[in-house]
This record gives structure tokens, sequence and C-alpha cells, in this order.
């Protein structure tokens, strides 16, 4: 009779095993059912409004973020004025013509100094000046490095001015043996200090940057 019994003993004990396992499923179910809840619970009442609602029709006004309410940042020098002669130009037309026929880059230059006064005057020669300073002329890279200083008093037409752009060929006339490029620097050196007192972040930037 002791064999029987044991047989249903361990059915029973099985059964039971079975039901606890059950059981357990069901549990680790319902709770992983329950946080899911709830995140999208606390996920929900987190959200801003539809842009697309939020404004008229939706009663409520469009929540911009932080970075768009912020100013918008000030230039560290101002655009340049718009060209006050025509494309065809005769003096730009000169110097576009000189480059087409191939000009030597001193040839360049001396045209350059050589125009004659008027309105596009500056821009016909920065064409000529830019060229002979790309050809390693160090006297075309210190003029063409004025045009782009902010802090240098000459007409320089419609090129805009830049410091870091300025630093730059006048360290290139700085390596040819234009030893002036060194007081220009030292002069857009001085702006630069001052505009970072102002509180200017690119001109921190540059004055990181020099050397």
């Amino acid at each position: 009779m002791s064999k029987p019994l044991d047989g249903i003993q361990k059915r029973v004990k099985n059964d039971g095993q079975s039901r606890v396992g059950v059981l357990l499923i069901v549990v680790v179910a319902v709770a992983l059912v329950l946080a899911v809840g709830a995140y999208v619970l606390l996920k929900g009442s987190g959200q801003t409004a539809d842009p697309q609602k939020s404004g008229i029709e939706g009663g409520g006004k469009t929540k911009l973020p932080r970075m768009a309410n912020l100013p918008a940042k000030k230039p560290l020098v101002a655009p340049p004025p718009p060209p006050s002669y025509t494309p065809d130009a005769p003096v730009l037309e000169k110097a576009r013509s000189a480059l087409k026929k191939g000009v030597a880059p001193k040839a360049a230059l001396d045209l350059a100094r050589s125009l004659p006064e008027s309105p596009e005057r500056a821009d016909a020669a920065f064409l000529l000046l830019e060229y002979a300073a790309d050809n390693g002329n160090a006297e075309a890279a210190l003029a063409i490095g004025r045009y782009y200083d902010p802090t240098d008093g000459q007409p320089s037409g419609t090129i805009r001015k830049n410091p870091e752009t300025a630093y730059d060929w006048y360290k290139a006339s700085l390596k040819g043996g234009q030893q002036e490029a060194t007081r220009h620097l030292q002069r857009l050196r001085q702006w630069l200090e001052k505009q970072a007192q102002q509180g200017s972040q690119q001109a921190r930037e540059l004055l990181n940057g020099w050397r």
C-alpha cells in the first residue's frame, strides 16, 4: 500500500509546484503591466501641449525652447554697405580683364595701386590683390589683411571686416618679410581684447588661438 500512496503524494507535490510557478508568472506579469501603466501616466502628465494646438485654437501659448528666448547674438563687426556701382563698372572690368589675361602677381599688385578713383575702385583692387596674395606676394597679403581688419580705416568696398581672416593674412605677410604687419597685428589684438572685455565670445576665442 505504500507505493500507490507514494505516487499520489508525488503527484500532489508536483501539482502544487506547478500552481506556485503559474502564480509567480501571473504576479510578475501584473507587476509589469502596473509599472508600464504608471510610466505612461507620469510621462503624459509631464508633456507640454501640442504646439499645433497650443495657440489660438488650443487656447494657450506655444512654449518655446529656453534658447529661443535668448536675444540674437550681436555680430562682432557690422556688415559692409551694398555696392553703389553696377556690376560692369569700368574699373572693375579693367581688373577682371587683367586677371583673364593672366597678369603676373607683381603686376597685379602694381595695377591695384594704380587704379583710378571710382566707387568700385576698392573692390576692383581687392580682386587683383587677392590674386597676387594667393600667389605668394607678401605685400599683397598685407594689403588684403587691411581689407579685413576692423581697426583699419582705408576703404574696403563691399568686403566684410573679419578679424580672424585679417590675422591670417597679416601672419602670411609677416612670414613673407613684411615687418609692417607686426604693427597691424598689435593693433588688432588690442581691439580684440577690448571686445572680449565687453563680452564678445568670438573675440575671446580668437585671442585664445592667438600665437
